[in-house]
This record gives C-alpha cells, structure tokens and sequence, in this order.
C-alpha cells in the first residue's frame, strides 16, 4: 500500500513539473509515515515540506498543488487533506484494504518478497571466533544478527554470501598450542606451570585428553609437542564451532582463513603496491600506513620492527581481497570493543582507492544472561564464560535465536532463562508463536464444521465489520515496506517487534468472541466465519513468514 502511494505521490509530482505547475527540480527524500493517531489518516507525507526550499514556496501551497492534480485513476485515495505546516495526510479507501487482505493470501509466502536488492552483491562476514575456545553469548548474538539480516536481505532482492573469516594465525593459536601442552603434562607432572595467558575451562582438558589419545606427544621435542597440539586443537575447536552454528541454524558460503592470507603471500603483495603508491613508510625499523590521510587519528604500523605483520595488515589484505572479488557492499559484525578500530579500517580502504561507504560495520553490546534474579557469569565449560551451546540447550534454538534479536544490536541486551521457558505470554517467542498455532487450531475447527477458504473471497470480505479486523489488515500491509527498510538500515532486529506486535492484535481480536458470541472468529454466520477466516490465514501467513525471516519454528501446536 505504501508503495502505490509513493508511485501515486512520483507520478502527481512529475505531471506538476510537466505542466509547469511546480518548477522541475530532482525529487527529495521524503517520507511516507503511518501517522501516531488514527484521526491523521492512514499515511501521512512530508512531501511538501522537503520540496519547499527548492520550490520557493510556502509547504502549504505545494501541498494544495499536488492535492489538486493528484493522479489516483483507480481511487485508491478516499479522503486527502493538508495538515500542519504541510504535511499531508491521507485515508485509502476500504476496498483497497481488502484486495491487500486478498493478495497476502494468494501470495503466501512470497508476500513481502521484492526486487529492491536486484543487481546488488552483498556479502556479510559474522561470528569470525578465534578457533581457541567454544563460541560464548556474543558470538551467538551475531550469529543470529548475521544470519537474519542475510536471510532478509535475499528475501528483499539481494545476492548474499554469508563469510566465516578464521582468525588462525598469530599468538593466540600459539597460547592455544601452550595451554593443552600444558594440561597434557599436568595430567602426570601436577606442579608443570601453566601459561601466563592461557586458556582456561574444561575444554582444554579435554582437548589434550583427545590430542594426546592421537598423537604420541611424548616422543615429540616440547617445541614439536606445542605446535602438535596448537594445530590439531585449532581443527577440533573450528569443527566445534561449526557443529554449534549448524545446530543453531547458521551457515556459511565461504570459509576464509588469515593464514591462507599469509600463507598466499597476499599480505606481503598488499604491502608492495602500497609502497609503490606511496601510501606507506618507514619509520623506527618499521613500516607504517599513512591512514591519518583518510580519517583516522594517526598513521597506524603494519610491519614492526622484528619483521613480524600487525593484524591490521592482514585485515587490510583480507578487505581488499573482498572488494576485488565484485561485491557492492560489505558488512562486517563485530564486537564492540572493536569500535577504535573501525574507522582505521575504513582508512586504509579509502587510501587503496575504495569508497568510505562500501564497507558498514555493525558493532554489537554484550549479552547478560540472568537466572533467578542473578546474573550467571561462569560456566564450567569455558571456565571464564557461559557458552551458545549450553545456552541453546538450556532454553532451546528458537528462543535463544529470537531473544537475541529483541534490542537493536548496538544495545546491551538482557536474557532472562526463567523468562523464555515459561508457557505464557510474557515469553516473548512463545507469545508470537502461539499466535500462529492458535489460527492452526481455529483452522482445525472450521474444517470440522465444513468450512474452507474461498476462492472468490471478495463476495464475502464485506462481512469484516469490526475495527479491529481493519486494524489487523493494516498492520500486514505494512509488511513488505518493513522488510525493505529493514534492508536498507540493517535492521534485522525490528522484526521481532512487528511480530509481536502483530501477534498481540490478533490475540486480542480472538479474545473478543469469548467475551461476545457475534465476534467469534468461527460463528453461527456462515459468510461472516469464512471471511474471518480469510483474514486469520493472512496472519497466518504473515506470521509464518516472519518466523521463518528469524530462522523459528512456526508451530501448529502448542
């Protein structure tokens, strides 16, 4: 509906710049809004006030000449008017509504779909854990970020690759090596010391117990011995995590790895066209990158002064290598405590050349996890952190999928356990799928008493009369303009909102026939039950679609 209107709005603008009625001047962005209250119609523009600068008129007068030369052949339009300083306002007719209500069903679960991406390759790297211990909270946050962003962005037109870039060469896989060598030892030489900086929890016990079991540790030099196990842990931890991805529904097109970058001599191959281009020098027996040229606070070292690469070389190399494979877009979700380092970044693309916007970086806030009134903060596990898997198996995929898209990614978010796996209605995904198992089980009763969906169902949607059936058809015409604006912000996270609260008026339109008789969405009224019925398979369908968006079960019992 919000679409028609737009192209209603271009073509009335364009016949006013065609005859002269407005000057012809490129057309703004404006936005086309459902008004807070209902008295304001049921979309309103700025139209006018954004043309008004450029016309030299009041926003009144330019709102007076689109409303007289208004171009709405079909009468979509029932009732127009100017508001304020000039915004309008506009009421569509009940009739549009209900061809909306017929398309959502005809559609199924193409409703909402578009072409708005057509042409573009986005690819979208997420999670990216060090392969040194098992995924934890955060990392679930972005998994279920990335993959519904990923998922809504294809749905709306997109070409989407999903990348997982393995963070494996460096200290921290040594540490790794350092830490079972170090537990393999223990386990007959009590008092060998531990690394300074190694990891705890129990999985690196069990790492050595397993690594030990398949290689001969001991007639290996201690030296051979750490970097034995630095590699085999490396691969048991990087299949660990993708078992736990593939369980909570995430996966990826591409598996790229730093030391593969290393390895292919591309970082070394980045650094010497830089030089060739003058975008890097020497200074103090190391070689730095003139970032503080595009953005940043000040020149940043890729090479230090032993000869070994910072990290920041191979993330230069790595995002380069990204934009040369064709994408039009990339976006990177991070932690937040990588929000210093982005504007670096986006420096060191700006100096090879790439413009500052094809890179979007979503930094994400930490996951709290609460259980009777208190905050868990260890896990026997991970020793320092409470990990996606015990969390996916304490509460269940859908919850945990769904709970972490309820605050925008850059808020801290809170997940209450004893929240989530209660059966009522302040569990938020169990509030939204019960909506959608509720209309399964009023289907249930229909088919019982002999009634269908028909195929001509306009002869009988005059019988929707109640406000709130009109309420509930808005809601899911907004739909499809939701999903594209999701795309355009990335988003993702709005959708659990509309779901609930698209969820929360369908509940409170069948709450109505247990108090009135009349309002029972299967009645005494033959025409009256089969265009109810109509519309509870719209929300179905709605429902279904959004669920399915956030990777959930769509349940037809409960």
């Amino acid at each position: 509906m919000k679409k028609k209107l737009e192209g209603i709005l271009k073509k009335t603008v364009e016949s006013c710049f065609g005859e002269g009625k407005l000057k012809a001047t490129p057309l703004p962005d404006y936005l086309i809004e459902v008004p807070e209250s209902p008295n304001h119609g049921h979309f309103a523009t700025n139209l006018p006030m954004i043309m008004a600068s450029s016309q030299r008129q009041a926003p009144k007068e330019i709102a007076g000449i689109i409303l007289e030369n208004m171009k709405d052949p079909e009468g979509m339009i029932e009732k127009k008017e100017i508001a304020g300083p000039g915004f309008i306002n506009f009421t569509i007719a009940r009739q549009e509504w209900l061809k909306t209500l017929c398309s959502i069903v005809q559609l199924k679960g193409n409703y909402g779909r578009s072409h708005m991406g057509e042409g573009e390759r986005i690819l979208v790297e997420f999670v990216s854990a060090n392969p040194t211990g098992p995924l934890h909270l955060g990392h679930g946050r972005g998994a279920a970020l990335g993959d519904i962003l990923c998922r809504i962005l294809a749905f709306t037109g997109y070409e989407v690759v999903r990348e997982f870039y393995i963070n494996d060469a460096g200290q921290q896989v040594r540490l790794l090596g350092e830490s079972i060598y170090s537990r393999w030892r223990q386990m007959s030489q009590a008092e060998y010391p531990f690394p300074e900086n190694g990891y705890h929890g129990e999985y690196v016990l069990d790492l050595a117990r397993e690594i030990s079991r398949e290689a001969d540790l001991d007639s290996l030099h201690p030296e051979e011995a750490i970097i034995r196990c630095a590699e085999l842990g490396k691969q048991k931890m990087q299949a660990e995590i993708k078992r736990d991805l593939a369980d909570f529904l995430v996966n990826f097109d591409v598996w790229s790895s730093e030391s593969d970058l290393y390895g292919s001599g591309m970082v070394e191959r980045t650094l010497d066209q830089m030089r060739a281009d003058g975008k890097i020098y020497e200074k103090d027996g190391a070689v730095w990158i003139r970032t503080s040229l595009y953005g940043d606070d000040k020149d940043r070292v890729v090479k230090k002064q032993d000869g070994q690469f910072t990290y920041f070389a191979s993330d230069i190399s790595y995002h380069l290598e990204k934009w040369k494979r064709g994408f039009s877009k990339a976006i990177n979700i991070w932690g937040a405590d990588h929000h210093g380092y982005v504007q670096r970044v986006k420096a060191a693309l700006s100096a090879n050349g790439l413009n500052e916007g094809w890179l979007t970086v979503l930094l994400l806030q930490l996951v709290k996890l609460w259980k009777g009134g208190q905050e868990i903060k260890m896990s026997k596990r991970a020793g320092q952190y409470v990990t996606l898997r015990e969390l996916m198996d304490e509460v269940g995929v859908d919850a945990v999928r769904f709970v972490f898209l309820t605050k925008h990614h850059d808020s801290q978010l809170d997940f209450d356990i004893d929240l989530v796996k209660r059966h009522d209605t302040d569990n938020p995904v169990y509030y939204v799928q019960y909506a959608h198992a509720r209309i399964c089980s009023i289907f249930r009763k229909a088919a019982e008493e002999g009634l269908t969906l028909r195929e001509k169902p306009l002869e009988v949607l005059d019988n929707l009369v109640l406000d709130e059936e009109m309420v509930l058809i808005r809601a899911m015409a907004q739909f499809p303009s939701l999903l594209e604006d999701m795309s355009r912000k990335y988003e993702p996270h709005r959708l659990t909102y509309y779901l609930t609260d698209l969820a929360s008026l369908f509940h409170k339109y069948f709450n109505l026939g247990t108090k009135e008789s009349e309002k029972r969405i299967v009645g005494a009224d033959p025409s009256q039950s089969e265009a109810r019925l109509f519309l509870a398979e719209a929300v179905r369908t709605v429902l279904h679609s959004g669920l399915n968006l956030l990777g959930i079960s769509a349940p037809e019992k409960m």
